[in-house]
């Protein structure tokens, strides 16, 4: 802090009250609680489920010793949230434990830009108020206009409301602020498919396997690109990557069962699908992921099934429901667009 002040004061800079209290901010007085934090971020950004347990085991120490770190709570709902995009268990069992998280956090401190962000995260996923989601990035990045995080997950709300010029920007803008991320790198990626640009799209996860080349969420954003790019080989090859680096989650199997449909292999698709719905009896398994393979098989009865179950489920994955191009053969269909109108998103 010391530090950071002589050298806003050696550069004459002029800082706003704001800036001044920001500058001069410390979350916890405990640098063992300080410690625990990092590393629960660490740990949870490699978006594995296992990894993302460590994380709130190392969020939850850190509350131990410090419970007024409000920062804590914050990195607790992220990583609860986490857990819930992995489809590692069902949202309606984990995402009320992210909301109560990030309301302690901003219990604590209504001035923390991180709790902002972990709250509009929450009502983005799971609650689907997005102008409610909206108004506290708006908030979030008030108070803190260089959080990548909260610029990055503005890009994803723009993104999947169909504000793609928008989306684009705060995406740029986030990887501007921490080049290296992984995830910031892999979601512009994505965001650029949904913006109908696959050709940049897979520009960008380029450049993300240049920086890690085992990241399986770029693989699985790879085989989404490659299917609209009809180069369903490359996304059979892609999604097979992305299911061994994350056996857990069900989204490389759905873009591996949707590449090999449209290749004309059936069969293969449908033996992967059984699998997956035998699974679905045993853990839970992502409806959406699901009603992907059945919409590529063109089995509509059973996709709006799978749907309706994503919808009562509040999986997350129902928030790409607008702008995903794999379900652009059912946006006339009646029961689709009833379906984005109980969303919020008509």
């Amino acid at each position: 802090n010391e530090i950071a002040q002589a050298v806003a004061n050696n550069l004459r800079l002029k800082l706003t009250g704001s800036e001044q209290q920001q500058l001069a901010k410390r979350y916890t007085e405990n640098s063992e609680a300080y410690q625990l934090y990092l590393k629960g971020r660490f740990h949870t950004f490699k978006l594995t489920p296992p990894e993302i347990r460590k994380g709130i085991t190392y969020f939850q120490q850190a509350i131990e010793i410090d419970p007024n770190y409000a920062l804590a709570y914050a990195g607790l709902s992220d990583a609860y949230r986490a857990i819930a995009l992995s489809g590692a268990a069902p949202s309606t069992e984990i995402m009320p434990r992210a909301k109560a998280a990030a309301g302690k956090a901003l219990d604590i401190d209504e001035r923390l830009a991180e709790a902002h962000t972990s709250l509009s995260s929450i009502l983005f996923w799971y609650d689907w108020n997005w102008a409610a989601a909206e108004d506290q990035l708006k908030r979030a990045l008030e108070l803190n206009p260089n959080n990548a995080d909260a610029r990055i997950f503005y890009a994803y709300l723009l993104s999947n409301m169909g504000r793609h010029t928008q989306a684009l920007a705060e995406a740029k803008r986030a990887r501007e602020l921490d080049p290296l991320s992984l995830v910031f790198n892999a979601l512009e990626g994505q965001f650029l498919l949904h913006a109908g640009m696959p050709d940049e799209a897979l520009d960008r996860l380029q450049k993300t396997f240049e920086l890690n080349a085992n990241f399986g969420l770029a693989h699985s954003f790879a085989s989404s690109v490659y299917i609209e790019k009809e180069m369903y080989a490359e996304a059979i090859a892609a999604a097979r990557k992305a299911g061994e680096i994350s056996p857990a989650s069900s989204q490389p199997t759905a873009f591996l069962c949707y590449a090999l449909a449209k290749s004309n292999r059936q069969a293969e698709a449908r033996n992967e699908l059984e699998k997956l719905v035998r699974l679905s009896n045993e853990r839970y398994v992502s409806p959406y992921d699901i009603a992907l393979i059945y919409n590529a098989l063109n089995e509509r009865d059973e996709t709006f099934a799978w749907l309706e179950r994503g919808f009562e489920q509040r999986d997350t994955r129902m928030t790409f429901l607008k702008v995903e191009p794999k379900w652009n053969n059912l946006r006339s269909e009646g029961r689709f667009v009833s379906l984005l109108r109980r969303m919020n998103f008509e």
